[in-house]
């Protein structure tokens, strides 16, 4: 997917950040780089045609501004009670049809948020507030966080924050793990009798969800 990206745009407030650089350094090919004051110069302003854009997507590299961390409404919740999303990157790479992502925003352009270490101070203040409870977190409502990992590396910059709080007992470093095994059970449910699992290098957790499912 990285082949399809000619032009990257750039916040100037974070054109320094050592997580740009580290971007950038994984694009082998020239690109066209286009600094701006703010991603909304670019990014879902009006009289922009998703379809067109989809075609040949740029990136958009940001600082996420205020709140990054958001309440899961009560009936979206996976059994837990402290439930929050946050939304690291908006739009996907993909264009599956049945997808609410189609069209959300007027762009199709893939706006990612590069101040992870922002993401990290909230998640950590509400796994300290929870400290009675799990806190379940949930990331990819407005895009597929794993489908860019070669570019945004956000699975080897996030999960080291879960595993710091690992022993804290708030911490629910089991989260994919619960998620997947649940999305399991209702697929079997509903008459699916092959699962398929991409280990995406988590060859452990896949073994966890699977023996999950074994014993019910």
């Amino acid at each position: 997917m990285i082949l399809m990206i000619e032009t990257i745009y750039i916040e100037n407030q974070i054109k320094k950040h050592h997580r740009t650089k580290q971007i950038l350094s994984r694009f082998k090919k020239k690109i066209n780089i286009v600094y701006c004051d703010h991603y909304g110069e670019i990014f879902n302003i009006k009289s922009q045609n998703f379809r067109i854009q989809k075609k040949k997507p740029a990136l958009i590299l940001a600082k996420k501004e205020g709140k990054k961390l958001h309440n899961v409404p009560n009936s979206f919740s996976i059994g837990g009670k402290k439930n929050y999303y946050f939304s690291h990157m908006l739009n996907c790479i993909y264009d599956c049809e049945y997808c609410f992502l189609q069209g959300k925003h007027m762009s199709a352009h893939y706006l990612l948020f590069v101040n992870y270490e922002d993401f990290f101070i909230e998640i950590e203040k509400k796994i300290k507030q929870n400290r009675f409870e799990k806190s379940y977190f949930f990331s990819g409502y407005d895009c597929d966080s794993l489908a860019f990992e070669g570019v945004t590396g956000f699975v080897e910059s996030f999960l080291p924050i879960f595993e710091k709080n690992k022993n804290n007992k708030n911490n629910n470093i089991n989260l994919a793990a619960e998620i997947a095994i649940n999305q399991c059970d209702d697929l079997i449910q509903n008459g699916v009798d092959k699962l398929h699992f991409y280990t995406l290098n988590q060859a452990s957790l896949t073994f966890k969800i699977c023996s999950n499912i074994q014993k019910k």
